[in-house]
C-alpha cells in the first residue's frame, strides 16, 4: 500500500497535497516564478556567469536586490566561475560524491571571505543554481525551516548560529541528496508536469519543500 506521506527535510508532508501545490505552480500561470525563473537566459545560462545572471534572484522573489548587492556579485564573479567551471554542467547531486558537494562549500565560501554585500544563501543560490540545475540547491528562508526546524532536523547551526557559509551549504545539500535519493520517482514526477522549459528534480525539490515551509497563508505569501 503506498505512503500517503513523506519526509522533506525534517518535516512530515501529505504526498498529495505536495503534488497539488507543484502542479499548480508549473501549470497554472498566475503569478508563480516558473517559468519566467527557469526560462531566464535559457540559451546562456551553462556558461559563465554575466551580469544578468545577478538579477535572477529577482524572478525567485527575492524582493530587494540594491544596486551595491548587484556590484558585489560582480566583484566575486571570478572567484564563483573558477569553481563552476570544476564543476560538469551534467553533474547531479542525486549521484554526486561526498567530495563533489565539497565544491558547493567552495562556492558559497565567497559569503564568509570576502563576503556579499546584502547577499547571503538565499539570494546566491537563487544565482547559481540556474548554472548547474541539477547540483546545486535552491535555498530560502521556508526551505530552511523545513530542513532544520522540523522535527526529524538533521541539519543544524545554520551560519547565524555558528557556521560558516561553506560548511551548512555541505550540510544542507547533503540533506537534500538523501530526500532525493529516498524520493526519486516522486521528484521526477513533478518535474515530469512542467511544461516548459523543463526542470529538474532538485528544482521539483525545491517547490515542495518551499510550499512545506510556507506562512500560514500560503495563497498570499510570496513564491519561489
Amino acid at each position: 500500500m503506498p505512503m500517503t506521506t513523506m519526509l522533506v527535510g525534517g518535516t512530515t508532508i501529505d504526498r498529495e497535497q505536495a503534488l497539488g501545490h507543484a502542479r499548480r505552480y508549473l501549470t497554472d500561470g498566475s503569478g508563480w516564478a516558473y517559468p519566467s525563473y527557469d526560462a531566464y537566459e535559457a540559451e546562456r545560462a551553462a556558461g559563465p556567469l554575466t551580469d544578468a545572471d545577478f538579477l535572477a534572484p529577482l524572478l525567485l522573489n527575492v524582493n530587494q536586490l540594491k544596486i551595491r548587492t548587484y556590484e558585489a556579485l560582480q566583484h566575486v564573479r571570478g572567484t564563483l566561475d573558477a569553481v563552476l567551471s570544476r564543476i560538469p554542467l551534467d553533474l547531479d547531486l542525486t549521484e554526486a560524491s561526498s567530495e563533489q558537494i565539497q565544491l558547493l562549500g567552495e562556492l558559497f565560501a565567497v559569503l564568509d571571505d570576502p563576503g556579499v554585500w546584502g547577499a547571503q544563501g538565499t539570494v546566491l543560490a537563487k544565482v547559481l543554481h540556474r548554472k548547474r540545475p541539477r547540483f546545486v540547491p535552491l535555498y530560502d528562508e521556508q526551505v530552511r525551516a523545513v530542513y532544520q526546524d522540523g522535527p526529524a532536523a538533521t541539519v543544524t547551526h545554520a551560519p547565524r548560529g555558528g557556521r560558516s557559509w561553506a560548511e551548512f551549504i555541505v550540510l544542507f545539500a547533503t540533506a537534500v541528496q538523501a530526500d532525493l535519493r529516498r524520493e526519486n520517482s516522486f521528484w521526477q514526477q513533478i518535474a515530469d508536469l512542467g511544461p516548459g522549459p523543463k526542470i529538474t528534480p532538485l528544482r521539483a525539490l525545491d517547490i515542495v519543500a518551499w510550499w512545506a515551509g510556507r506562512p500560514l497563508t500560503p495563497e498570499t505569501a510570496e513564491a519561489p
